[in-house]
């Protein structure tokens, strides 16, 4: 049974269940009993993989009522939740990552093809990628000696190869930089939602891809981005973007920002409080929920190291007088 067939007192105690389970699954305490809990769950229809699927989106938003959902589980006021609380829970038998995501799997392979929330379990294409970084994590593909692919935090890849040769990679979410000193300069492409981007010999080439909107940008050298029948030659410190309505204008870049998690720096130059937290999240585990619109309008003079983000909360609470509240799995509201 979907959804929209259910009467709407069951849908809202449907949605209530669901609510409960995203925020258990989040806390950062689930355990072993809680996986084979959870299966149980899933597997009583189809409305509730529906349920937990629309939930999962709205926390992935990540606005002001996801914060008022952690509070109400917080303050253990959910009136609604099912009868799988009362089941006993071994809070003590804590669980393996390993273990966990063996338990979602076998829940519904439905609901693990979609992306997980908060990035609790690498989703099925992120476990079958060739290559990908964790939340916070950086490293470097050496393709050949004198090519190589710097990956950014949460960045998953796939590498392109004929006869055995790798001629290109696959970016399926994520930031990477492509640095090409070949002397004998074999053609590397990137893949990324559509696009091609062919970079030149002696050329260095950042393409991000954490949204709909994909980021190209010229460091050194050149580089062509095809897409859709169009293409754009992009130089040194030049950006272009693309995306379902094709490619957009060549602009002037900002080199320093752009190269700048290759130091381990972030740098916000006059952007939005909720654009640097937006990128801070994904350096980081958990989340910072922004639950003020006139703080998250506020505009940032920012160079942060990635070292201090830990204490990122406190920076803000200090320079904008913003409350700070601290929930399980690493959530941080700021109102």
């Amino acid at each position: 049974m979907r959804i929209s067939a259910l009467t709407s007192e069951s849908r809202t105690a449907l949605h209530k269940e669901a609510q409960h389970w995203l925020l258990r699954l989040t806390s950062g305490t689930a355990t072993a009993y809680d996986a084979r809990a959870f299966k149980l769950w899933c597997a009583q229809s189809h409305a509730h993989l529906q349920a937990f699927a629309e939930m999962r989106r709205m926390w992935d938003s990540l606005g002001p009522a996801a914060a008022t959902l952690a509070a109400r589980e917080t303050a253990h006021t959910d009136a609604g939740a099912s009868a799988i609380d009362e089941m006993p829970r071994f809070a003590s038998r804590g669980m393996s990552r390993r273990a966990f995501l063996g338990g979602a799997v076998a829940a519904s392979a439905a609901w693990m093809v979609l992306r997980p929330p908060m990035k609790l379990w690498p989703s099925l294409s992120e476990m079958a990628a060739d290559y990908r970084t964790a939340t916070g994590e950086q490293r470097d593909i050496e393709i050949g000696p004198d090519l190589t692919v710097h990956m950014n935090t949460q960045t998953t890849v796939n590498l392109r190869k004929d006869q055995g040769n790798v001629l290109g990679i696959e970016l399926l979410e994520g930031e990477i930089q492509v640095r090409d000193m070949q002397r004998m300069h074999t053609p590397f492409t990137v893949f990324a939602r559509g696009g091609r981007v062919e970079i030149g010999a002696q050329t260095r080439c950042n393409i991000r891809c954490f949204s709909s909107d994909i980021q190209v940008t010229g460091l050194d050298g050149t580089s062509t981005l095809t897409y859709q029948g169009q293409s754009a030659l992009l130089h040194a410190a030049q950006r272009v973007d693309y995306s379902a309505s094709g490619i957009g204008s060549i602009v002037a870049a900002d080199v320093e920002a752009t190269m700048a998690w290759r130091r381990r720096v972030l740098i916000f130059d006059g952007r939005t409080l909720a654009d640097a937290i937006e990128e801070i999240n994904r350096y980081r585990p958990g989340k910072i929920v922004l639950a003020n619109d006139r703080l998250a309008a506020r505009k940032v003079q920012w160079r942060i190291s990635l070292n201090q983000l830990a204490d990122i909360a406190a920076l803000i609470q200090d320079a904008y007088g913003a409350k700070v509240t601290s929930l399980p799995g690493g959530i941080i509201v700021l109102s």
